[in-house]
């Protein structure tokens, strides 16, 4: 039996790709191992209806590729497929597991920025924030504003009206994607290269390392993540996740996310038939 691998249609039509997946629906389709199934990704988050292409399909074995589900809405999915004879390649705790930084903390806990989270962000101390921190970054469970006029970084003492503001912008500009809390992440320097950072994202699968790319459009000339180091966090509770590196102005390499690797990007520039190719030598065992 073939495993399936979801992705979603484009949004006019449901029996063609999504453009930003084009590239991995070629590939995949190349693959005699595997068996595609679009899905209407914006009629599924607005109103939870499962609409695919084929309609009807054997079960088995699923990957899904494709734009990140908060919890409640990927437990969604895992059911209606589960009730198709599909299983996808992480349930749902799995899937939180990676994909909600807070419940992946205390496995790398020595390897990644101090964290802190709160779940009601009205009940932040931030009198505890001032004696923990020096500097800071904000973010949710899951994601930062990255791109946006939102401060990077916040230096302490920082006041608490001020920083309540502050919290309330952040939560306005992750709008619907905001996710289950904030998260107070320490700031550190990465090391630079010209204009670039230095960080690499790795796919795990089944407890193995399946590759780990270049992920800041850095030059080849850059210091590689060690492989001895990335092979450290093979044993994270998920079937299927990411982890992401980056080097240190000091040279030290830490990690930086954590993400379930149905709902994560490829690397710029990945070799995208290297990517597949290993992930059917992992699940076939070839």
């Amino acid at each position: 039996m073939r495993v399936k691998i979801l992705f979603p249609a484009d949004y006019f039509d449901i029996k063609s790709i999504e453009p930003d997946y084009e590239i991995e629906y070629n590939v995949a389709c190349s693959m005699p191992e595997f068996d595609i199934i679009l899905y209407n990704y914006e009629e599924f988050i607005q109103s939870g209806v499962f609409k695919s292409y084929p309609q009807e399909f054997d079960g088995g074995l699923c990957i899904y590729r494709g734009w990140m589900l908060k919890p409640n809405k990927y437990k969604e999915l895992y059911e209606k497929l589960k009730n198709k004879g599909i299983t996808l390649i992480n349930d749902f705790h799995e899937y939180e597991n990676c994909h909600l930084f807070p419940n992946s903390y205390e496995d790398i806990k020595n390897h990644t920025p101090m964290t802190r989270w709160f779940e009601n962000y009205k009940q932040i101390d931030w009198k505890s924030i001032n004696d923990e921190f020096k500097r800071f970054m904000i973010k949710d469970y899951v994601k930062s504003v990255k791109g946006t006029s939102f401060p990077s970084c916040f230096i302490t003492p920082v006041e608490e009206d001020t920083m309540n503001g502050y919290i309330d912008e952040f939560i306005k500009l992750r709008g619907s994607l905001f996710t289950n809390g904030i998260v107070l992440k320490e700031f550190v320097d990465f090391k630079k290269y010209g204009a670039s950072t230095n960080e690499y994202r790795a796919f795990y699968m089944k407890g193995k390392l399946v590759t780990v790319s270049k992920n800041s459009n850095q030059s080849d000339d850059c210091p590689f993540v060690p492989r001895e180091f990335a092979e450290k966090f093979t044993g994270l509770e998920s079937n299927f996740y990411t982890v992401d590196f980056a080097e240190l102005d000091s040279g030290k390499w830490i990690i930086i996310e954590v993400g379930d690797g149905q709902v994560s990007g490829l690397s710029p520039n990945q070799y995208v038939f290297k990517f597949y190719d290993e992930i059917r030598g992992i699940i076939y065992q070839k």
